[in-house]
């Protein structure tokens, strides 16, 4: 069963057409065979080979679907229901921004009792809420990288963007 780093990157392979496979394996320093079975999702690594991998082949999505699986975030356009209608997705995504705002107002009133004052929901609320800004985010580039798209930007472009932001700002 294919995990979306495993679909991402298989689809990043055959969307890469300036390095074989066995470059990519070479530059990321693992095997071919390795490689084949991330690719077909039998097969599970570590963050540093994500990201190792999502560098050498330089695809914005790639990236991105390993950000997401590092930090377990999930974003909205993993819903097979929504794909390709990007009115719903859009939709759907305000409906989580408006519950992340809510539980970003709870978050601070939370943060401003004192540990021992907490109620077990006040706790709970801090302990969701990094978890959910983080998705926040996750659906904003998305959101990003799927307009660009839409527009005609090529992903080299606004990778050079968001790099040069990243930089910028670490």
């Amino acid at each position: 069963m294919k995990n979306k780093f495993a679909e991402q990157l298989s689809l990043a392979l055959g969307r890469d057409k300036t390095l074989t496979q066995q470059q990519i394996a070479d530059g990321t320093h693992i095997s071919p065979g390795q490689l084949s079975r991330l690719k077909n999702g039998s097969r599970n690594t570590d963050p540093q080979i994500r990201k190792s991998l999502a560098n050498k082949i330089n695809d914005i999505w790639l990236k991105y679907s390993g950000a997401r699986e590092n930090f377990g975030v999930l974003s909205f356009q993993n819903d097979h229901r929504l794909q390709g209608d990007m009115f719903s997705a859009l939709m759907k995504q305000r409906e989580e921004q408006r519950q992340r705002e809510k539980l970003e107002t709870e978050f601070e009133e939370a943060i401003t009792v004192k540990p021992r004052d907490r109620t077990p929901a006040q706790q709970l609320v801090i302990e969701r809420y990094p978890r959910e800004y983080a998705e926040e985010i996750s659906a904003e580039i998305t959101d990003l990288a799927k307009k660009a798209e839409y527009a005609g930007i090529s992903m080299d472009k606004l990778q050079e963007v968001i790099d040069k932001v990243n930089r910028q700002n670490g």
